[in-house]
């Protein structure tokens, strides 16, 4: 059986095309991402501590992975000064043209090396995007340095046992290659921001489910969203027709008295703190 350890390997070129290719049918599939961006902007609401909401003195914001721009505009309603980042040119090029903002800046970088200068910002934002960081400790380094003392981070991210049911059907049908992206642990993330220059304040876990008719809605819309497998290990070829129904029949044990199939999100939230002085 393939394995991974805990440092996942995801290939940041098959990660930039896939998340640009689905850039137009995102907002349509993105359901799930969307309900957890809106529980990361209560988030924000209950901790930060600043003006950031009150017009007067509007807090300088990130958006790392804004994707097609979801909470990168509710955060530019109220603020003067907001940056979206991203790895795929094809999201931020949707991104702009669906903005109704024009003071919003678009970068497109890499997480793990933000070109913005030191202490710029009040706060960052992540939702479901710093999974694709290889180097999470080095992401959490950088966040720090763009924030001013004080700041504030907020993430979400997918944790380790996200798709279980879609994990245990690939084994079952093709146990030798890594058909589903592979995610860290709470426990790992919560080690690497020990290991950088942030403090976590909260970091909890939340389960979330999504339920289809049949497996091939799930497998349209993790490719509708870009977030179909781009780890190191998966299978180069075409999948065959034989592990297909494999797969199809090792998910079926999964249907639920409903009549649906079930997915689940081991969702992580993280709250953070710059304690540099």
């Amino acid at each position: 059986m393939h394995k991974l350890n805990d440092d996942i390997a995801h290939d940041k070129h098959a990660i930039a095309k896939s998340f640009g290719d689905a850039a137009s049918t995102y907002n349509v599939a993105a359901e799930l991402q969307q309900r957890i961006g809106d529980k990361l902007l209560c988030l924000l609401n209950r901790h930060f501590s600043g003006d950031v909401f009150n017009g007067s003195s509007p807090a300088r914001v990130l958006d790392i992975g804004c994707g097609t721009g979801y909470i990168l505009n509710h955060l530019a309603e109220q603020t003067t000064v907001a940056y979206g980042l991203d790895i795929a040119e094809g999201m931020l090029g949707f991104a702009k043209r669906v903005s109704g903002h024009s003071h919003i800046h678009y970068v497109c970088a890499d997480a793990e090396a933000i070109p913005l200068a030191d202490n710029s910002l009040d706060i960052v934002v992540s939702n479901f995007a710093i999974q694709w960081c290889p180097n999470k400790t080095a992401l959490f380094n950088e966040i720090s340095r763009v924030l001013s003392p004080g700041g504030l981070c907020v993430f979400s991210m997918p944790g380790a046992d996200t798709l279980c049911e879609l994990k245990s059907s690939w084994n079952v049908a093709d146990p030798d290659h890594s058909h589903v992206n592979q995610f860290c642990s709470v426990e790992k993330i919560a080690n690497d921001i020990e290991c950088s220059a942030l403090t976590a304040v909260s970091l909890e876990t939340e389960i979330e489910m999504t339920r289809y008719t049949k497996l091939q809605e799930l497998t349209q819309e993790l490719k509708a969203i870009g977030a179909h497998n781009v780890t190191d290990g998966r299978a180069r070829q075409l999948t065959g027709k034989g592990t297909l129904k494999r797969l199809v029949s090792a998910y079926e044990t999964y249907r639920q008295e409903d009549g649906l199939l079930p997915a689940t999100w081991n969702v992580i939230f993280g709250v953070l703190v710059s304690s540099k002085t």
